[in-house]
């Protein structure tokens, strides 16, 4: 289970692996004007195309709740304010949901991980954590601190994967178009008709138990996986003028004159516990309705004959995934 970090010395340990490894993936750093609601700053920006970070403390003088500014923007603006889309602030020391981000630690395996809380501020009617949560594409955690109930927090990156700024680009530019689009007024990824079944998870009350198995490092890329899938599908036709759509509790599906025609299960694991929950999401959302097509997609891992042989029973294709580097390749 992922435990909140709230001692002072290991929160700022995390930071520095954090800032450490930012400044030296993005190539470029100078002095700009960063902007926000409040006015605007001077500060030192790292960045490279498309993508900007910015830290600094705000000591108890600076701020209500001390803390590390960890500001992230889409890309270097060459006049005017650096637009900030997202900031991820970790409290000094401590724990509380007044600030949006936060360190954790896998008390299986000892790995650290970024968290946000998923409040997406920006002032704007319509953006916010409710709207964000069935929006977003990448995985939602429970968080434990003192208490036994635990936090929904988004799984943002894996502090020491190779892939932490990849994983962070995901995240920021996910929230980047989310706010776009409700500026636009338009949810493009909401269902737009039949959404019988598609508010369930039944895997719910495992969540909550805080018994998970230790895979959050790979669900770290939960989210470039199902974008990446988005892509494929397009690119070989398989959308054709139909709609794609993700809520909190389906990963992806395509919808075709309002009605649901596919959908697809994303897997962090192959191993039974993450099948037996991908047959029974992937039945509990296509129920009364036997033409939806069902699409299990795990990463690349040998199963057994038994396994493939209740998938083809039950109607379930298989499609497998691999993580390499900065890409996702997938495969029959």
């Amino acid at each position: 289970m992922l435990k909140s970090i709230t001692d002072r010395a290991e929160i700022a340990k995390c930071q520095r692996h954090l800032e450490t490894y930012l400044k030296k993936a993005l190539p470029n750093s100078e002095r700009l004007t960063i902007g926000h609601p409040g006015g605007s700053f001077e500060g030192r920006v790292y960045h490279d195309t498309g993508f900007w970070f910015s830290t600094k403390v705000l000591s108890k003088e600076d701020a209500d709740i001390p803390r590390y500014w960890n500001g992230f923007g889409v890309g270097k603006r060459e006049g005017g304010h650096q637009i900030i889309i997202v900031e991820i602030n970790p409290p000094l020391e401590g724990s509380t949901k007044q600030v949006s981000g936060l360190f954790a630690k896998d008390q299986l395996t000892g790995t650290y991980f970024l968290l946000h809380r998923g409040r997406i501020g920006g002032g704007r009617k319509g953006i916010g954590k409710n709207a964000f949560q069935s929006w977003y594409r990448g995985v939602w955690v429970q968080v434990y601190d003192r208490d036994a109930t635990g936090d929904d927090v988004i799984l943002v990156a894996t502090l020491g994967s190779e892939g932490l700024l990849d994983q962070i680009r995901c995240f920021v530019q996910e929230v980047a178009k989310f706010k776009n689009e409700v500026t636009l007024g338009s949810l493009r990824r909401a269902p737009r008709g039949d959404v019988a079944n598609l508010t369930f998870a039944p895997e719910f009350h495992g969540k909550k138990s805080g018994k998970r198995q230790s895979r959050f490092e790979y669900e770290s890329y939960h989210g470039l996986v199902v974008s990446a899938l988005e892509e494929k599908l397009r690119e070989e036709g398989i959308v054709g003028n139909g709609t794609v759509f993700n809520t909190r509790f389906v990963d992806l599906g395509i919808q075709v004159d309002g009605y649901t025609k596919h959908i697809f299960e994303v897997k962090s694991s192959a191993d039974l516990q993450s099948i037996y929950t991908g047959i029974g999401q992937l039945m509990f959302h296509s129920s009364g309705r036997p033409k939806i097509q069902k699409t299990m997609v795990l990463p690349k891992e040998r199963l057994a004959p038994t396994i493939l042989g209740v998938l083809n029973q039950l109607q379930i294709k298989l499609l497998k995934y691999e993580i390499r580097g900065n890409r996702i390749e997938f495969m029959t």
